[in-house]
């Protein structure tokens, strides 16, 4: 009878959230997504500030999950605050996307690619072929390379832009052996991520491997001038890549390398 009574009070006592609360939960909750790229701690105070009006709030702690996993690198932590978030909210797939990545991460493939396969059933989740993608690279790196060579293309086809299926793709050809398979999947990489200085140089590297030192030299080139002032180092490694070439070109970028100085 004592026994009922004290269960009965403690839940009594349990603090649900006002309206007033909630809405102020999410606009810290707003605040720290604002933040979390440029400067992280501020981005986890805001999360702590929400979570500690609405503890409720899915959302906050799947946010605070990925702060913790990809900004303070603490898995532990990071895992334990998704499966919070996936027990409040059990069909949140963006939260299931961003776990199986850390699962990944750890090697725990199976589990990941669970997760995955969940997202893919929802036919609501805007992004499917990131979750495609993910699954596609988990078999690859479980090494079941007849299904990670399926996904990635499944990925492609539903968004022929997202470069980095390409580079994945490109990867499981080379562990087939296949590398003019791998040189056409790197040279859509670099296509559809112009910017990225180093899709260039894997191209250029896997061209020359092929014995395509004129189109090397291009894509070494297009290296050199997307380099960006963080990447010298990689800008010199593909002004290096370009002059070792048989047919190497000689311009203003290559002929100036010996006044630039190295900052790394």
């Amino acid at each position: 009878m004592c026994l009922g009574m004290w269960l009965a009070l403690s839940f009594a006592c349990v603090h649900s959230p006002t309206q007033r609360e909630m809405e102020g939960a999410l606009v810290h909750y707003d605040l720290g997504i604002h933040a979390q790229q440029t400067n992280p701690q501020a981005a986890l105070y805001e999360f702590n500030q929400a979570l500690a009006l609405n503890p409720q709030l899915a959302e906050a702690v799947h946010a605070k999950a990925v702060l913790l996993h990809l900004a303070f690198r603490r898995p532990a932590e990071a895992e334990a605050l998704y499966k919070e978030a996936l027990q409040q909210k059990p069909g949140y797939s963006e939260a299931k996307v961003n776990f199986g990545n850390l699962l990944a991460e750890q090697g725990r493939h199976t589990e990941a690619i669970v997760l995955y396969e969940e997202v893919l059933n929802d036919l609501m989740y805007l992004t499917p072929y990131l979750a495609r993608a993910n699954l596609g690279w988990a078999y690859f790196q479980s090494g079941n390379l007849g299904l990670a060579k399926t996904n990635l293309r499944q990925s492609i086809a539903q968004n022929p832009s997202f470069c980095l299926a390409y580079f994945m793709l490109a990867s499981v050809y080379k562990a087939q052996g296949d590398l003019p398979a791998v040189c056409e999947q790197l040279e859509m990489f670099a296509v559809h991520c112009p910017e990225h200085a180093d899709a260039h140089r894997q191209y250029g590297t896997c061209l020359q491997e092929i014995q395509k030192p004129k189109e090397a030299a291009e894509a070494f080139e297009a290296c050199v001038a997307k380099a960006t002032a963080a990447e010298e180092a990689l800008r010199r490694s593909c002004q290096r890549s370009l002059v070792a070439l048989p047919t190497a070109r000689t311009n203003s970028a290559t002929d100036s390398e010996a006044f630039i100085s190295v900052r790394e």
